[in-house]
């Protein structure tokens, strides 16, 4: 293993390599599909993962989650709250359900707007899209590196 993926935290190992797998796996198979949740399940498991946020919980596995939720966001700054957020809607993309969603954030304040890629099914992964992208190139934030 490269010295650099030791340092991505647990989580994001598991992310990179159940991605790694389903992606390469769909090219084969044609049955990628079946790792995208219905429209709803992705919204609901969005909107826990986002509210999860608000409440002020970190990132990683929703607790008491059914089915299990892991959220993976590396671009969230340490002290920015987020204060509310509105899901505009299913938006198309390259893999599983993306969403749209713009963000209320405080300290500082500012507005995002963001899109989120929901896939898997037990666990549903809830991804920032930067995020997803990067576990999909094989790509990662090096440490003390800006994000």
């Amino acid at each position: 293993m490269s010295h650099g993926l030791r340092k991505l935290p647990t989580w994001a190992l598991c992310g990179l390599i159940w991605t790694t797998c389903v992606s390469g796996c769909a090219d084969r198979s044609g049955d990628f599909e079946r790792y995208i949740p219905e429209s709803g399940t992705a919204r609901e498991a969005l909107e826990a993962a986002l509210n999860e946020w608000r409440d002020g919980q970190p990132p990683g596995d929703i607790k008491g989650s059914s089915p299990a939720v892991q959220i993976v966001d590396t671009h969230r700054r340490a002290d920015q709250r987020l204060q509310q957020f509105e899901i505009l809607g299913e938006v198309g993309g390259d893999a599983g359900r993306c969403f749209s969603v713009r963000l209320t954030l405080v300290n500082p304040s500012e507005e995002q707007k963001v899109r989120f890629i929901v896939i898997g099914i037990s666990p549903l992964w809830v991804f920032r899209e930067e995020d997803f992208t990067m576990l999909t190139h094989w790509d990662h934030p090096m440490a003390g590196e800006a994000q």
